[in-house]
């Protein structure tokens, strides 16, 4: 496999354990941000992250 799809995957497995039990448990706490709660906060934050990261390296294949 080449280095790319190696690194498609561990993204694509560290988005999946970032939205599982342990850190979704870490960041349920009623504790609000600018009146939203923190799990929101993570998700949109997570979200946003991940969008740019999939943008960035898509930029990049289209450059190669």
């Amino acid at each position: 496999m080449s280095r790319m799809v190696i690194f498609w995957l561990f993204l694509f497995f560290l988005g999946f354990v970032l939205i599982n039990y342990p850190f979704i448990s870490i960041f349920d706490k009623k504790i609000f941000v600018f009146g939203y709660p923190l799990l929101y906060i993570y998700f949109f934050a997570g979200w946003l992250v991940s969008i740019i990261v999939v943008y960035i390296f898509s930029r990049k294949i289209d450059d190669e």
